[in-house]
């Protein structure tokens, strides 16, 4: 089965981070599946730009806390443009709400809990089966510095994003003899995601942690999803690929 052939789901697809996955997949030759659940309209627009590519697309309203909402949305795609080969877990919240442990009140907790954490679940639940039933199967997990690092004031997201890593080597073990490989990508400070919406001061506090000291591109993590999606990364399973820009090195 050629590239052509194969259709991606991305979580989260409408975000600054997710529509460029979703556009850099289209061109590598995937169907993508757009899915967001608060921004449809955003959704719709990426898979505007794919069809002007030739490219096939389609944007779907999905809650990924909700399992039932799920498995409808995965048959429908498979109804629409075929099985689920890749599926990118995108979709995430809580990064921007700072709050001490003692001040995190506990519905952000829940909902951080909910999206971050249960959503990856839920959708490698429903993918999973068919990509092991066919002998084939791509799941890159978002993840973050704040999962291995910790964050003040971020507990709920770091501890998320930290379960995620969990559940991508879980995963990784239980598919590898059926074809399907699970990587998580372990992100820094990225721009056209969340980095914008927090104050100034802090994003010059995240840029002097960082080595390169500038934030990374969206095509240029989106080029690492791209590599991972393909049979080029067949032999890539269960990591948790850091692309930070040297934001864990000792800083002088």
């Amino acid at each position: 089965m050629s590239i052509k052939d194969k259709v991606a789901l991305v979580t989260g697809g409408s975000g600054g981070l997710g529509g460029v996955h979703c556009l850099s997949l289209a061109s590598a030759g995937f169907k993508v599946a757009v899915a967001a659940h608060t921004q449809l309209e955003k959704a719709k627009s990426v898979v505007d730009k794919i069809k002007t590519m030739g490219k096939q697309a389609m944007a779907i309203n999905m809650d990924v806390a909700n399992i039932d909402e799920v498995e409808e949305t995965v048959r429908n795609i498979e109804k629409t443009l075929g099985p689920v080969d890749v599926l990118v877990n995108n979709a995430a919240t809580g990064i921007v709400r700072a709050a001490t442990i003692v001040k995190t009140k506990i519905q952000d907790w829940a909902g951080d809990l909910a999206v971050n954490l249960t959503g990856p679940f839920n959708t490698i639940k429903c993918c999973l089966p068919g990509m092991m039933e066919r002998g084939w199967g791509r799941i890159i997990n978002i993840s973050s510095i704040a999962g291995t690092m910790g964050g003040a004031g971020q507990c709920s997201y770091a501890t998320t994003k930290a379960g995620l890593i969990g559940l991508t080597k879980t995963v990784a073990l239980e598919a590898a003899r059926k074809g399907v490989t699970c990587n998580a990508l372990v992100l820094g400070v990225m721009d056209g995601g969340a980095f914008h919406e927090v104050t100034p001061e802090f994003q010059e506090r995240i840029i002097r942690t960082t080595a390169l000291r500038r934030a990374g591109s969206p095509e240029e993590l989106s080029h690492v999803v791209v590599f991972l999606a393909s049979d080029e990364s067949s032999y890539i399973t269960g990591e948790a690929i850091e692309i930070s820009g040297g934001a864990g090195l000792f800083i002088f």
